[in-house]
């Protein structure tokens, strides 16, 4: 933002917070309303501020002050805090938007605006002219504008079906059942998986290059890892919103793991990176929040002994890396044979099914019938991600399918 007045103001708003939280350090003050209490009148002589501005102050303060106390009892290490940016965040009463030609009327100090048009793309405009969204905070910086919104959250409507889904490292693989009808289904993500080595080696080889000047390798490390963060949300958000849009179409609860990664010694160190580096924790974050948007229900379940038991009979293999070895196929002495991770969606839909009365008077699931069925895939949104700057973000020889391709994989029988 080029206009001097906002950046002076911006300039003035972090002076302010900073002021507030040395005042909260030295006097053992935490809350908003007592920051309020004792420097209102202080900084409304010190500054021309706009009224609403000065008390949003007071409620980064208080938030800076909160984390810095929450790290302190817990031993970590930390320095006083300081704000450096240039932000300026108020509530929706400090400013006024017309949501049809996207102008923003931003006040400065008492009867001095700014008026600001805002660049608005088709998605930007779909959500402005949504009659159930309610304007909430804004916050100003000097290269970008960010608006929050507020929605009531929607009835979550009487699922006719569920949709288990068991969380691997390159996919999504589970059971759709409903009423009459019950199908595999496999949503891929190789992409992500093949971006990170990608960028792994780059950063390896950009530390390599600079061993003696640390702020020049502190500066390529995170200008890569930024790029890698992007490419891999924008896929997860692609698949992520497929997911969603497939669950609320066929009116189905969505059925998670509630995982968490143990620690265990001896894992390898190439193991332990990869499993850093998971985003599992990220997708079902998008999958939560977008179904609570638009009002899908979500049910959490523990993953335990779903990728080593047996669906058909109840037999529980002891070894996990035993199941995982024989070419991916989990075998029983029953007779089941099945991909694994297949498998373990089946009991996801088990263990949801056992834990809800109402879902499984609804669902009528055998999984006998699902014994030579195909796997259908999940989501096949019409425009892709974005590829990757050169052919070298997949392994040569090798053509991983990207997360917009239609496969139809057999089961292993």
């Amino acid at each position: 933002m080029h206009d001097e007045r906002v950046v002076r103001l911006l300039n003035d708003y972090r002076l302010l917070v900073n002021k507030a939280v040395r005042y909260g350090l030295q006097s053992g003050v935490t809350s908003k309303f007592a920051l309020c209490k004792h420097l209102y009148a202080q900084f409304r002589c010190e500054s021309d501020m706009y009224s609403k501005h000065v008390v949003s102050t007071f409620e980064v303060a208080a938030s800076i002050l909160k984390n810095y106390r929450h790290r302190a009892r817990r031993g970590l290490r930390t320095k006083p805090p300081f704000v450096k940016r240039l932000f300026l965040k108020t509530e929706n009463q400090a400013f006024r938007l017309d949501r049809k030609a996207g102008i923003l009327r931003f006040p400065l100090r008492s009867r001095e605006y700014v008026w600001i048009q805002l660049p608005v793309n088709p998605y930007h405009k779909g959500m402005l002219e949504d009659p159930g969204l309610s304007l909430g905070s804004l916050t100003l910086m000097p290269d970008r504008i960010i608006i929050a919104f507020r929605k009531e959250a929607p009835i979550p409507f009487q699922p006719e079906g569920l949709l288990a889904l068991d969380t691997n490292e390159s996919s999504l693989d589970g059971v759709h059942a409903r009423a009459g009808k019950t199908e595999y289904v496999r949503a891929r993500f190789p992409e992500v998986r093949h971006i990170q080595s990608l960028y792994f080696r780059r950063r390896r080889k950009l530390a390599k290059k600079k061993p003696h000047d640390a702020r020049i390798r502190r500066r390529l490390l995170h200008t890569e890892g930024s790029r890698e963060r992007r490419r891999v949300k924008q896929r997860l958000h692609i698949l992520s919103k497929g997911i969603v849009a497939e669950a609320a179409k066929q009116r189905c609860v969505l059925v998670l793991e509630e995982l968490s990664i143990p620690k265990l010694r001896g894992r390898s160190r190439r193991m332990n990176r990869r499993l850093s580096v998971w985003p599992q924790a990220e997708l079902h974050r998008q999958i939560e929040y977008k179904a609570r948007w638009i009002g899908v229900p979500v049910l959490k379940i523990d993953p335990r002994n779903t990728s080593r038991r047996c669906p058909a009979c109840g037999w529980c293999d002891k070894s996990r890396m035993r199941v995982a070895s024989v070419k991916g196929v989990f075998t029983c002495p029953c007779g089941w044979r099945l991909d694994r991770q297949l498998n373990a969606g089946v009991n996801i839909l088990q263990t949801a099914l056992a834990s809800n009365e109402a879902l499984a008077r609804a669902v009528r699931f055998q999984p006998g019938a699902l014994r030579h069925d195909v796997v259908i895939p999940l989501c096949a949104p019409k425009s892709g991600a974005r590829e990757e700057p050169n052919e070298g973000s997949l392994a040569e020889g090798k053509t991983e399918p990207s997360p917009t391709e239609r496969i139809l994989a057999a089961v292993p029988e």
